[in-house]
């Protein structure tokens, strides 16, 4: 599946609004869910979190997060062990993540490690500083120019983006800092969309032989 067609899959999902969730991958100690945008991972007052919409007799546990609008690779550990044998590769940085995104701007920086400090900003946004303390990195591996669309929308571009560290809106900042907020993304400056055009389209994690797409 090209890269283009993850994104395009993941807007199908997120508007059809399914009542169960596609499971992409299982194995003896996970399950990889394709969360869609608009799903929370945990409860919103009359809002199901993603663990009550996925269809398992399994007592799964939430490995890592995905925002609200991001859609995608989601990790489930099936049982406490697992949780935490899967829970020390993602602290020993025994992951790999690559996630796509649309902006409808012409990024700064095509191709490259953005590195910095995270800290808070106002409306509940983050912004990246020039400190390294503690700090986020964001490979930038492409940018390919998508043209307008035939609908007449602005045109795009695809960033494809493989997270080192897993911080919150760490890539969404990333992408602000070089000028290519992503679609929208309202909180970061991004222009209007349907939804946050952000997916989680693959991770690997060696330790327990996961390696799923969505």
């Amino acid at each position: 599946m090209t890269l283009l067609a993850c994104v395009s899959r993941a807007s199908a999902l997120a508007a059809s609004k399914p009542t169960t969730i596609p499971i992409v991958a299982e194995g003896p100690d996970y399950l990889v869910v394709h969360k869609p945008a608009g799903v929370p991972c945990h409860r919103r007052e009359d809002q199901p979190g993603i663990l009550e919409l996925v269809d398992s007799a399994e007592d799964l546990k939430l490995c890592h997060r995905l925002d609200d609008g991001t859609s995608g690779c989601l990790v489930l550990a099936k049982g406490r062990r697992a949780a935490a044998a899967i829970g020390d590769a993602f602290a020993a940085k025994r992951v790999a993540k690559v996630y796509v995104g649309l902006t409808a701007s012409r990024p700064s920086k095509k191709k490259g490690v953005i590195v910095g400090d995270m800290v808070r900003s106002r409306r509940s946004q983050w912004r990246l500083t020039r400190d390294s303390a503690n700090p986020a990195c964001t490979c930038l591996s492409r940018s390919i120019g998508l043209g307008p669309s035939e609908g007449g929308d602005p045109a795009a571009r695809l960033i494809v983006a493989r997270p080192i560290t897993g911080k919150t809106h760490q890539i969404r900042v990333a992408t602000k800092s070089i000028g290519a907020p992503l679609l929208g993304d309202g909180l970061y400056g991004g222009g209007k969309a349907d939804r946050l055009y952000l997916h989680a389209a693959a991770i690997r994690i060696p330790d327990v032989g996961l390696d799923a797409r969505a």
